[in-house]
């Protein structure tokens, strides 16, 4: 398709536009991450960024006329609000044009005007020429001699001039009244998806102990596929996904002058990384130091916690036959399982407090797990942290131990001769393959009714909820322990089983 004529038109009317020097801030919010790095770049993108551009424009006294085209694909068309650093500067209206779309919409905006069309035909080439009266399944034209000419297909066509009103961009256009001449500051605020970030988290424990000390540090992702690139941009990265209210596809918008965007206060706070953290209402927000670039179609990392030594670290092993929240319905009677082998998981524990070296709000991320070895780091697994706030304790369920099996069996289950109580024993056998002697932490669900009482037991055992018990077992390296306990369930006689 020749548009070398149109090209040179559209090329003279955004000049002034596309060569802006803009300020930009650039605020993305967490959440969305994987969505936004899989979705195909659209206006309705997840993610969530809210951008800031500010630059200066000379204006005539009177009437002005105002157009920014760089803009991305993903732009919350409603949230756009201009402010200007003038008062006595009055914004009359605000429009969004859309991008041209495709080659069929050139066509229809070129209806009524002179084409030129090329069909290539058994190796020659047949040019027409006239004024397009239709456009679609196929072009019809009407010749200087009045005869209409339709053809079915073409190959290429050329335009003498742009349609009215094309836009190969995205474009905000505003019109304005100045009282004066002369250069004035201003900047735009809008929200857009195809933003997103997630923290990345890299922990190294000292060693094989279940007890010992860590090193943390911390990076942040973040991918750009909004379809616009923001060059040496202030970033702030906000750990917290607010609340987005969804309408239907938007239009050509003409409003009132917006009133001008309301800044969130961020009230300082210590951070001990290359990055300022503050608190941004209801979230967290972490501010880079230095301008950085965000190509469009890119995915960076940049620093969010510089690395942490000597973190106290508690490495649990936990063992359970159900979930701890479970609560039956009515009484169970039936015969136990044959013997279960349950795996034992491995749970790395840490407090996020100044008295172990951090005590920051750590954001939500991947967290993968390493233990130091002579020939470099070994992978232990990954797991995934949830929003942490200063002071809370950190629990990360990161796989199962290799050298530790626990195998459960239930037996000497009687039932008593009026159906309303039940009872059984139950062995769990803990084995332990390491070098070293661990402590396991078996949590025993009792499944079968509400109203229970353990009878017997060969270990010590504590209460977790009116459902499960927990025992604290020491076992021996290269060794292995039984604990054994008999469990008594009764019912009113309302209640069947």
């Amino acid at each position: 398709m020749k548009l070398s004529t149109l090209a040179l038109a559209l090329s003279m009317t955004l000049a002034s536009t596309s060569s802006l020097a803009l300020d930009s801030r650039v605020v993305i919010y967490s959440g969305n991450f994987d969505a936004v790095s899989q979705s195909y770049p659209s206006a309705s993108m997840p993610g969530l960024a809210q951008i800031s551009q500010a630059w200066k424009h000379d204006f005539a006294a009177g009437a002005n006329s105002l157009a920014l085209d760089r803009l991305p694909i993903a732009i919350d068309v409603g949230s756009v609000q201009l402010t200007l650093a003038n008062p006595d500067i009055r914004i009359t209206s605000q429009r969004y044009d859309f991008a041209l779309p495709d080659q069929a919409q050139l066509l229809q905006q070129a209806i009524g005007q002179r084409v030129t069309v090329e069909q290539a035909s058994g190796g020659n080439l047949r040019r027409f020429n006239g004024i397009l009266l239709a456009a679609g399944d196929g072009l019809t034209l009407r010749q200087d001699d009045g005869r209409l000419q339709v053809l079915s297909r073409y190959d290429s066509f050329e335009l003498e001039r742009a349609p009215e009103n094309l836009n190969t961009r995205p474009t905000l256009r505003w019109s304005l009244e100045s009282p004066r001449a002369g250069a004035q500051n201003l900047h735009v605020d809008y929200a857009t998806g195809g933003m997103a970030w997630q923290a990345e988290y890299l922990i190294a424990l000292d060693g094989a102990a279940q007890r010992g000390h860590m090193s943390l540090s911390g990076a942040a992702q973040v991918i750009n596929r909004s379809g616009l690139d923001f060059l040496g941009s202030q970033l702030t990265l906000v750990a917290g996904s607010p609340a987005r209210a969804r309408a239907a596809a938007p239009g050509n918008v003409v409003m009132a002058a917006p009133p001008p965007m309301a800044k969130a206060r961020m009230a300082s706070a210590s951070y001990d990384a290359g990055m300022e953290a503050q608190d941004s209402g209801e979230y967290h927000a972490y501010a880079l130091p230095k301008p950085v670039d965000l190509p469009n179609g890119s995915m960076q990392r940049v620093s969010l916690l510089d690395p942490v030594n000597d973190l106290p670290f508690e490495r649990r092993y936990e063992v359970g036959n159900a979930d701890l929240g479970y609560r039956p319905s009515r009484p169970q009677i039936n015969a136990g399982n044959d013997e279960q082998v349950l795996p034992v998981g491995v749970t790395l524990v840490f407090h996020n407090d100044k008295a172990s070296g951090l005590g920051l709000p750590l954001p939500n991320g991947r967290v993968r797990v390493f233990q130091q070895a002579s020939q470099g780091n070994d992978l232990l697994g990954e797991a995934w942290l949830a929003h942490t706030a200063a002071g809370e304790k950190v629990e990360l369920a990161f796989g199962e131990a290799f050298d530790l099996k626990a195998r459960r069996s239930s037996s000497d289950m009687a039932l008593s001769d009026d159906r309303l109580s039940l009872s059984e024993t139950i062995e769990v056998s803990l084995s332990n393959t390491k070098s070293q002697a661990v402590t396991i932490n078996l949590r025993e669900t009792l499944p079968r009714w509400q109203d229970w009482e353990i009878t017997e037991a060969s270990q010590k055992w504590n209460k977790l909820n009116a459902q499960a018990i927990g025992f604290d077992v020491q076992v021996p390296a290269q060794g292995s322990v039984k604990v054994r306990y008999r469990v008594s369930y009764r019912w009113p006689m309302n209640v069947r089983p």
